[in-house]
């Protein structure tokens, strides 16, 4: 049985977040796909490493919850 890399693990978590975060496959897609302001990339190319999955993490969850980026 073949095993996740760790990067597989990390970009199936940030589009799960992602789509609970907006509510569709779509919406998430074009959101993770997008240059972010903040990031100054893609938050999928961000989340690649541990340190910048956190940072969309961070993201993701201030705007489910309204809170200040």
């Amino acid at each position: 049985m073949k095993t996740k890399s760790a990067l597989q693990v990390r970009l199936n978590e940030v589009q799960a977040l992602a789509v609970e975060t907006f509510g569709s496959k779509e919406m998430a897609e074009k959101w993770l796909h997008k240059k972010h302001l903040i990031l100054g990339v893609t938050p999928i190319s961000m989340a690649e490493s541990e340190s910048g999955l956190i940072e969309v993490k961070k993201i993701l969850s201030s705007i489910s919850y309204g809170g200040v980026i």
